[in-house]
């Protein structure tokens, strides 16, 4: 039997791939920074398609999110998507309108007087 070289028994350190790499990214940018996640938009291939992407990523670059579709697809969502980013508001509103009605019911059946709160706001 050959002797094996110090070369051939320590096993090679493998690197990771990193998420472009994962992904097939092709182009892409950073469009925004929330927290310590890069929010970027792009381009990768997927199975002879090459698709657009919206990812999270993070600041040791992996991905937490990563969202692709043909951009057919996404002509068709974007204009949905800035409809509901402008009722974003109205939306986050009535959220809320409901919550403090949850809790006011709460008080209220531990005997509190809620009128009496509300006239102090």
């Amino acid at each position: 039997m050959g002797e094996e070289t110090e070369e051939e028994a320590t096993p090679t350190a493998v690197t990771p791939k990193d998420w472009k790499q994962n992904f097939s990214v092709k182009e892409s940018k950073e469009v925004e920074k929330v927290e310590r996640l890069s929010i970027v938009v792009g381009v990768n291939e997927y199975k002879g398609q090459h698709l657009v992407f919206l990812a999270k990523v993070t600041d040791k670059n992996f991905s937490r999110q990563f969202f692709s579709m043909p951009a057919f697809i996404w002509e068709k969502t974007v204009p949905a998507l800035q409809e509901y980013i402008g009722k974003i508001a109205e939306i986050e509103r009535a959220s809320l309108e409901v919550k403090a009605l949850e809790e006011l019911r709460r008080l209220a059946s531990f005997g509190v007087d809620v009128k009496a709160l509300l006239k102090k706001v």
